[in-house]
Order: C-alpha cells, then structure tokens, then sequence
C-alpha cells in the first residue's frame, strides 16, 4: 500500500532549467570563459545529473581546460544567480504540482523532496512558493550533500526510505529525467515521469507510468490519480 509520494527534482516542481542555463553562461562570462551554452547543448548536458557533473562532462570534451577548483567556482556562483533569479521572478509551479500535494495530504501521505542537487536550489524553489509549501510541508528533503553518490545512483532515495522507515513498495516517485527515473527504479519504487520541457525525447523505459503533466491547476490528472488508487 502506498504510504509516501516524493517528488524527485527541481525540474517536477517547476521548469528553471532555462535560467539555469542563463546562469551558467553568466557565470562562463564572469570567470572569462568563452563558453556559451545553447538549449540544444544544454539539453544534451541533462543527461548528467548535477551542474558540475555537466561542466566536468562538457570540460573532458573540450579538452579538459577546467580544473577541480574553476569548477566549484563556476557552480557557486551559478547557483547564486539562478537562485536569486528563481526568487524573483518566482518561476510557476508545473501543473498538477500543487493539486498533488493536496491529494497526499488529503489521504494521509508522507510527501518528500528528493534530489540530486544542492540546497540552495531547493530552498529558492520553495521559498519562492510558500504559499504552496507552507500549506503542504515535506516530511523529508533529500540534497546532494546528503548522500554518497547523486542520480542515476539510489543513494537519495535510500535514504528518504531511511528517513521515512518506509519500504520501497510503500513509495512512489515522480521524476523528470531519464536518469532521475533509473534512480528511484533502482531503488525499488514505482515511478511515475513528467518530462521536462528539456528532457523530451529521453527514454523513459524505467518508468511505470509517464504523463506530460500531473494535472492541471485544479485537479491531479485522471491516469495519475488512478494509477496512485490503484496502489492504495
């Protein structure tokens, strides 16, 4: 029977990954770096999960001009300006995000955030929207610096089980990349995938269900909901 739903990534709640792509070029200019990322090639980079996954990959593919240390700092400083950025301009929920929400607290779920990267990017997306988050709290968050190994590994959900004294069964995920998704399947659970405007095309083979939203503004998708019923 399920007893928690954990949502698996930023891009769930709320699709920022074109100002995280803004924010690492800015980020490329303020070091001097003659890189510009594009959609197309960041979109390509989403394959790595974590930002200095990506730079490492891009870096080794460019003939490894970036050391350890250029890219911490390329990555503060690009978590800083997306995550004041996503506080600004307070980027939408993805639809469905809050309807879902409402639906586990309704039926006496446990909720979760569980992801792969850090959290200053969790803090801005939720601080951005409190009066969603307020309302409906996660009984656990899970960043990178929690765990071992980030996604395609299932070190964060290991631990949100952990956390949570709950058995893979018990526990649905809801991811946005290909990756992501591997990453809870490993870990035992059901998965649940709503692409990302930068993830379409991905292979969601992992998947046991994938949707293009999780509802609307209103109510939580006829599929989603029967697919979490039949599993109550």
């Amino acid at each position: 029977m399920i007893k928690a739903l954990l949502l698996g990534s930023i891009g769930v709640v709320s699709e920022t990954s074109e100002i995280q792509r803004q924010s690492y070029n800015a980020a490329f200019r303020e070091v001097g770096l003659a890189w510009d990322w594009d959609a197309e090639t960041y979109k390509e980079l989403l394959v790595a999960v974590g930002g200095k996954e990506r730079l490492s990959l891009l870096s080794r593919a460019t003939t490894g001009q970036l050391d350890a240390e250029t890219i911490d700092t390329i990555h503060t400083r690009k978590t800083e300006i997306a995550c004041d950025r996503v506080l600004k301009e307070k980027p939408p929920l993805r639809h469905g995000v809050a309807p879902l929400l409402r639906y586990t607290k309704k039926h006496g779920l446990k909720s979760g955030f569980v992801t792969s990267t850090y959290r200053p990017n969790i803090d801005a997306i939720i601080n951005a929207h409190t009066d969603v988050f307020d309302h409906y709290p996660f009984d656990v968050v899970i960043s990178k610096t929690d765990v071992a190994a980030g996604k395609p590994a299932p070190d964060c959900y290991v631990e949100a089980l952990r956390q949570l004294d709950l058995e893979p069964s018990e526990v649905v995920a809801v991811e946005d990349t290909a990756a992501s998704a591997v990453a809870a399947s490993r870990a035992g659970l059901k998965v649940i995938a709503t692409p990302g405007a930068f993830a379409a095309g991905q292979d969601f083979f992992m998947a046991d269900l994938v949707v293009p939203a999780l509802g609307n503004d209103t109510r939580v998708a006829d599929d989603v909901m029967a697919f979490l019923a039949a599993m109550r």
